[in-house]
């Protein structure tokens, strides 16, 4: 018996090409993949803390942790205490990491454009507003 393909199983599926691929794209920069997903948070919020990095990539504090650490090792962070509360510190790419910044946005950007070629713009705003349709159902109405 075949299985029945459904939406989310195709979304799923897609899901997991994209992230294999942006892995891909990390190691080809030179950077674990756990790199990416830091600097590329930073590069559009700096001065964000290992929290709000941990929320947004769904992995604990100990997990960011770490990494962080590695990467203040390694020169593509540094660390601040914040000014208003001392027990938080804040965090910034270090010009080593604005520059993994830039390639990493750079390579995304022609995978992105290579993909959404596929398709007409039109189409491509109709799946996203299916897309954020089926998120803000999934959120709303399917939430405990």
């Amino acid at each position: 018996m075949e299985k029945k393909r459904t939406i989310m199983k195709s979304v799923a599926r897609t899901r997991r090409a994209w992230k294999n691929h942006m892995k891909e794209i990390a190691l080809a920069v030179g950077i674990p993949d756990s790199y990416r997903t830091v600097i590329l948070f930073l590069s559009r919020r700096p001065g964000a803390n290992q929290r709000n990095i941990a929320e947004f990539a769904d992995v604990t504090t100990s997990a960011v942790n770490q990494t962080v650490k590695n990467m203040i090792n390694e020169g593509y962070l540094r660390k601040e205490t914040d000014e208003c509360d001392k027990r938080n510190s804040k965090l910034f790419l270090t010009e080593k990491g604005e520059e993994t910044a830039e390639r990493l946005r750079e390579r995304l950007s022609i995978s992105d454009e290579s993909i959404t070629a596929l398709i007409t713009p039109e189409k491509e705003a109709e799946m996203m507003e299916l897309l954020e349709k089926i998120t803000d159902y999934i959120r709303r109405d399917l939430s405990c």
